[in-house]
């Protein structure tokens, strides 16, 4: 297991006037994968406290409907966890932290083993792990599932930054995400981003994500985002990765950047070895300026990795307007 650099507080460093999609942002995919049948699915080696201890601030959460709760599942593999020791994780640490936000993205996992209905692995698995309250909520669908565990653990309704709480005393009104918000707006609050379907009050929606590539999707915030993951070799993944990076640093400020660096064969160690190191050079060796949110496998291999993502925020590019420029090259989609 790697060792990580702390970077609890490192966003107490930034003004409050930064707008939000113009920060750099290291983050995790499958953030809650740190276990797995012979590491098939593992994608991580350090918990969520380590994660946000180590300075991330992206989580990329897969959560399955069943048995009336939300099991953070990687496939059909379930990860011992649900969705309330996800919201244990960011709330302990925000109440540390209080100068820090959490991009919280949730997304609807759809197991492979769901055809074999109550005989399937991942709900025989699932009956003694997780959440051991009883199972009274009896939620039909699963942004019911949400909203519900999410309210009945959450004792703090400003724990959300664009979550509407039905808790007594505060109104339904629900803010988000727009190319004005700023860190300030959000200090100390986890912002949802949406991958599942629900009602716009729940969250910035992100339901528009296109299999295995490149896209962009305008909305009241513009979205772009670099998934390839299927094993599209090691030197095109990495071309893939530094096409967007290279473009986050040109385009709007406004614009809602995240770059997902992981891809996967057997494993998706094996991609992490290889891209990580080149990753971090070429940061390293980079002009300061925004990179937009960087989802990472094994995040703490190299070691400076994170801080590498941490430091691009700091010069005067993070806050100066930039062109639009011109459309990058490739199989990029906009919608």
């Amino acid at each position: 297991m790697g060792e990580f650099i702390s970077h609890n507080v490192w966003m107490r460093d930034i003004p409050d006037n930064i707008l939000l999609t113009s920060l750099s942002i290291p983050g995790t995919h499958n953030s809650c994968s740190i276990g797995g049948i012979l590491g098939f699915t593992k994608t991580q080696d350090l918990d969520l406290p380590e994660q946000l201890e180590a300075g991330v601030r992206f989580l990329d959460i897969r959560l399955s409907h069943y048995r009336d709760n939300l099991f953070v599942h990687h496939d059909v593999v379930h990860m011992g966890k649900c969705h309330a020791d996800v919201l244990v994780a960011c709330s302990n640490f925000l109440k540390l932290y209080p100068s820090e936000t959490i991009f919280l993205s949730v997304k609807e996992e759809d197991r492979l083993d769901s055809g074999l209905g109550r005989f399937a692995p991942s709900r025989i698995f699932g009956k003694s792990r997780g959440d051991s309250m009883s199972w009274v909520v009896r939620s039909d669908s699963f942004e019911e599932a949400f909203r519900a565990r999410t309210w009945e653990h959450v004792e703090d309704p400003s724990l959300f930054y664009n979550l509407a709480s039905p808790l007594p005393g505060h109104d339904l009104v629900s803010t988000n995400l727009t190319p004005k918000t700023t860190l300030g707006d959000v200090r100390g609050k986890i912002i949802l981003l949406r991958r599942f379907e629900a009602g716009q009050d729940l969250g910035f929606d992100l339901t528009y994500w296109l299999e295995n590539m490149r896209f962009r999707s305008v909305t009241s915030l513009a979205y772009a985002v670099e998934d390839h993951w299927r094993n599209p070799g090691e030197d095109d993944k990495y071309k893939f990765i530094i096409t967007h990076i290279e473009e986050a640093m040109s385009r709007n400020p406004r614009d809602l950047y995240i770059t997902f660096c992981n891809a996967v064969t057997l494993n998706a160690h094996g991609y992490a070895k290889t891209i990580n190191p080149r990753l971090n050079d070429y940061l390293a060796g980079s002009p300061r300026g925004r990179v937009g949110i960087i989802a990472l496998d094994y995040f703490e291999e190299p070691r400076e990795l994170v801080s590498n993502v941490i430091d691009m925020n700091f010069a005067p590019e993070v806050t100066a307007g930039h062109d639009e420029g011109q459309a990058p090259a490739g199989d990029d989609v906009e919608r």
